[in-house]
């Protein structure tokens, strides 16, 4: 009868577990991400704040980098010496030029505070007057010195990329204006550049790093990139660095944005009056690194009230848990196919009961097993016996042996060799009860049996046997072939009427032996032959392929058997065994691999 109103069953131990971690955590797990949370926009706004004063101060270094050149222009430019030499012509006098350029390279050479980040400065005059200080470096071409020139005095910044004199090219922040004569303004000595090394303000951006994960930027009046400590980016513009830019309105700040899926703070700084940039972009992790030891606090805390109600909650049902965990164990054994493990059971409760039902459950498996397993053997038995044992050995070789010997003296010669093949092809079938035998041993059962059937068919059908040397002594399940070129004569050739070939190749393939049975025959219906192979009973058509299936995966494993496929012209029967080699004497598997 059945039962209305049946409750769930919660089993109490579980309830009590539940309902004390939930009453220790969430309040726990709640007031720490508050904290979290809060403690990470009071550290955020405190580094953006640091951050910000950083970026200004590396800017205002570059600054004075920029105003140092601009400052050494107006010196260059208000320097008698330096005008004289521009004024100077190469050909007119020389010594008088390479007296005056010592002169100029030397002033220029002892200028006071000359800085290590002035890689180099070069002087070309209109009349073709020239000298390096610092740095040797190609001379300027013409259309370079056009295009400063055209300029009319206004010094330009830009990233470049000079040549050094012994030929390596370097990349540089160059200076460059026209020269003016301070006493005629419209009369145009020459062009001064001055290049500014990049690895000095790479070096300035490194010194203010806080980590690997954070990089510094330079960029132009265009926002291209100038200079950065990021390998990845050396050139570039803004837009293709962080997208979106509409974070960035004012002179200097910072905001937030995201890169590739990840949130970072950009921190940025003007440089007047060139309308340059300095970025640093870092990620919000690296920034939050001081408040990581606040989830760090809640996991600890966590962990530590997880394991006390754990441990409270364990002394209080330990003679509930006890039970299971010994359960579980048992379960694992029978998993490993230990049916003989039992539980001790004791008590009333809906463990013992399980206990119990666990016992029974064991018996009634075993049972079942050992009627599979005996019922199964007996089959495979009664179908090898059926299949092998028929006839009676020793009655028919004696017959056998009378009939070969009144044919030799009839002198029927013919008769007496099939009759001699037949004698043959049966001891060979019989192999003295063994289930295994040799590639040899087959391949002879086989020729006999085609020496039989040849005379049948009158050579109206073409046998071609190839075998590898090496196969010959392997072991094979006995009585492999010959089905299969039964089958190939019966369903193959005759079906088609017409004279056909039956080839059998025997051959080693990776680590497989492996028989190819194929014929010129009317071709096979592979459904039909696969539900063949997979039915049995007396009836079955398919009786002698599926055996021979069964005989090689009960000897060697589910992955080896036979495979059929149809041709270009007829049926392929494909017969795959692990590659054995046969036992020698002393025991020792005479394998040549």
């Amino acid at each position: 009868m059945r039962r209305e109103g049946k409750k769930r069953f919660i089993s109490l131990q579980y309830k009590i577990l539940f309902f004390t971690v939930i009453l220790v955590l969430i309040p726990l797990l709640a007031v720490g991400i508050l904290s979290y949370v809060k403690s990470s926009e009071i550290i955020r706004q405190k580094v953006s704040v640091s951050d910000l004063n950083t970026v200004t101060q590396i800017g205002q270094n570059i600054e004075f980098m920029f105003e140092y050149f601009h400052d050494t222009s107006l010196f260059v430019m208000q320097s008698g010496e330096v005008r004289q030499f521009l004024r100077m012509n190469t050909q007119a006098d020389p010594s008088a030029y390479n007296g005056q350029k010592v002169i100029t390279e030397q002033l220029l050479t002892n200028l006071p505070n000359m800085k290590a980040f002035v890689q180099s400065i070069q002087l070309q005059g209109i009349n073709g007057s020239r000298l390096n200080v610092r740095g040797a470096v190609r001379p300027l071409q013409p259309e370079q010195i056009a295009g400063i020139l055209g300029r009319k005095g206004e010094p330009v910044w830009y990233l470049n990329e000079i040549v050094l004199g012994n030929g390596a090219k370097k990349n540089v922040i160059s200076y460059e204006r026209a020269i003016k004569d301070i006493n005629n303004i419209s009369v145009t000595l020459g062009v001064l550049q001055m290049n500014m090394d990049l690895d000095a303000v790479r070096s300035l951006f490194e010194s203010r790093q806080t980590g690997g994960t954070d990089h510094f930027y330079l960029l132009d009046e265009h926002d291209d990139v100038v200079a950065s400590t990021d390998g990845n980016r050396i050139s570039g513009s803004l837009s293709e660095m962080i997208g979106d830019r509409t974070g960035i309105v004012q002179q200097q700040g910072y905001t937030e944005l995201t890169i590739d899926r990840t949130p970072y703070l950009l921190t940025y700084d003007t440089i007047e009056p060139l309308g340059w940039r300095i970025l640093h972009v870092v990620p919000a992790q690296a920034l939050l690194k001081e408040n990581q030891v606040i989830p760090q606090i809640i996991v600890v805390t966590a962990i530590i009230s997880f394991f006390v109600c754990a441990g409270m909650a364990y002394l209080f049902s330990r003679r509930m848990i006890l039970p299971i965990r010994k359960l579980r164990r048992l379960m694992s054994q029978v998993d490993g196919e230990d049916f003989n493990v039992r539980i001790t059971v004791s008590g009333n409760d809906e463990i013992a009961q399980l206990g119990q039902s666990f016992n029974n459950m064991l018996e009634r498996l075993r049972e079942m097993i050992r009627e599979v397993y005996t019922a199964q053997l007996h089959k495979k038995e009664a179908e090898l016996k059926a299949f092998q044992a028929q006839i009676n050995p020793h009655f028919l070789y004696n017959t056998l042996d009378t009939i070969y010997w009144m044919s030799r003296m009839e002198k029927a010669f013919e008769t007496s060799e099939l009759v001699q093949a037949l004698s043959k092809l049966f001891r060979l079938s019989l192999n003295s009860g063994k289930e295994l035998t040799t590639v040899r041993a087959e391949v002879e059962h086989l020729r006999h049996y085609v020496t039989i059937q040849q005379k049948r068919y009158e050579d109206s059908i073409d046998f071609q046997i190839e075998v590898e040397e090496e196969a010959l002594d392997c072991q094979t399940v006995k009585l492999v072939i010959q089905p299969f070129v039964e089958n190939a004569i019966v369903h193959g050739i005759e079906k088609k009427g017409e004279s056909g070939v039956i080839r059998v190749d025997i051959k080693r393939e990776d680590e497989g032996l492996v028989y190819y049975i194929s014929d010129t025959g009317y071709g096979a219906d592979l459904e039909e032959v696969y539900r063949l192979m997979r039915e049995s009973g007396d009836d079955n058509k398919g009786f002698a392929v599926k055996n021979i299936n069964d005989r090689i995966q009960l000897h060697f494993g589910k992955t080896y058997g036979v495979e059929f496929s149809n041709g270009r012209e007829g049926t392929i029967v494909k017969v795959i065994q692990p590659w054995t080699k046969e036992e020698t004497d002393d025991g020792q598997a005479d394998d040549r691999r």
